[in-house]
């Protein structure tokens, strides 16, 4: 029954940031997802899930962990990294940036950023890359509970090292 309990909360905690940190709201209105994108799937034991709010998401079904990306191509608006960074952050209480650098990712300049907070009084931990490329926003996410990041983060520097977009 505890494990049975357990298990829940770190479904429920791991869905919820997953809609948190993937639901980025670039305000531009008219944007279309990135036709071309490139990467490798995270494997075993991370399973596809579909969520709107996100281009590709995988679900952790170790730890509840979550790996995502999401583009916005030829919107309205044009933000700016900080901007593009900020949105996913904003869902966080009690928000401690860790990192936040310019880095070269895909030849275009990015942020890297990783933070921790809390989502419902829960300790969390994500990771994000935002970079801008030929009239694309990108957003690359890793989240999960504290407790559990490091045990797959790993993982999400494979899939950023995979990922092209075009």
């Amino acid at each position: 029954m505890k494990n049975h309990l357990l298990r829940n909360l770190i479904f429920c905690s791991a869905v919820f940031l997953l809609g948190a940190c993937v639901s980025v709201k670039i305000p531009t209105g008219t944007g279309t997802p990135a036709k071309d994108v490139k990467y490798t799937d995270p494997g075993k034991p991370y399973e596809d899930i579909k969520v709107s709010s996100a281009d590709k998401a995988w679900l952790s079904a170790k730890t509840g962990n979550t790996i995502s990306f999401i583009s916005d191509c030829n919107g309205t608006a044009d933000p700016t990294l900080q901007q593009l960074e900020g949105e996913p952050l904003a869902v966080l209480d009690k928000l401690k940036i860790l990192k936040s650098d310019n880095v070269t990712f895909n030849g275009r300049e990015a942020l890297h950023t990783q933070a921790q907070g809390e989502v419902d009084g829960v300790p969390v931990k994500t990771e994000l890359v935002v970079f801008k490329k030929n009239n694309c926003n990108y957003t690359l996410s890793y989240g999960g509970l504290l407790k559990n990041f490091d045990d797959e983060a790993k993982v999400f520097d494979k899939f950023k090292e995979s990922f092209k977009a075009p």
